[in-house]
């Protein structure tokens, strides 16, 4: 019996991988394709410029990704210079005291997330749980403020909101600003 034995050479191995990588190439492109043009039409895509950092709930308001349904309110700057006037909103800074001392919305108490511990016991006074309370830190890639509203939310404040434009967009604003410590 003779046994007849194909042995592949090097040329042949050769033709083989580039086939295969040609192969493997095409289903590359083609996926990126089918991928592209989903991202493209869905309502869901992600956008291929920009920022990802956020969400965006309407033309002017952009939340951090951690804010989900059932968080306290999100307001834009024109929201938050209502709530300003009115003698029934108290405003938290979220930032850490450095920061609060250098600038902040003018009559907005410091309440640092981070050294809320330490901070909560000389504040809880002056913010009675029936008033209405509006934290808020550097800007929209802060999400101090959410964590304190949400700290809060657990504290039994039920009338929160979150001005995720925080003092940065304020203080662009030239909105009004003070320096110092708590009053």
């Amino acid at each position: 019996m003779i046994v007849l034995r194909h042995k592949k050479t090097t040329e042949h191995v050769k033709r083989d991988f580039a086939s295969i990588f040609l192969k493997a190439v095409g289903i590359v492109i083609f996926a990126s394709i089918l991928a592209f043009s989903y991202n493209n039409f869905s309502d869901r895509g992600i956008s291929l410029k920009g920022s990802w950092s956020n969400k965006i709930l309407s033309d002017s308001l952009i939340v951090p990704h951690s804010y989900q349904k059932g968080d306290p309110q999100a307001i834009t700057l024109s929201e938050a210079m209502m709530e300003f006037q009115s003698s029934n909103t108290i405003f938290l800074d979220a930032r850490l005291e450095f920061d609060y001392k250098q600038g902040h919305i003018k009559g907005a108490l410091n309440l640092p997330y981070e050294e809320f511990d330490e901070f909560y016991p000389k504040i809880a006074p002056k913010i009675p749980k029936d008033k209405t309370i509006l934290a808020y830190c550097d800007g929209t890639e802060c999400e101090l403020s959410l964590l304190l509203a949400r700290v809060l939310r657990d504290e039994g404040y039920q009338h929160l909101k979150v001005f995720f434009g925080g003092w940065a967009e304020w203080e662009k604003a030239g909105l009004p600003i003070d320096k110092g410590e708590n009053p």
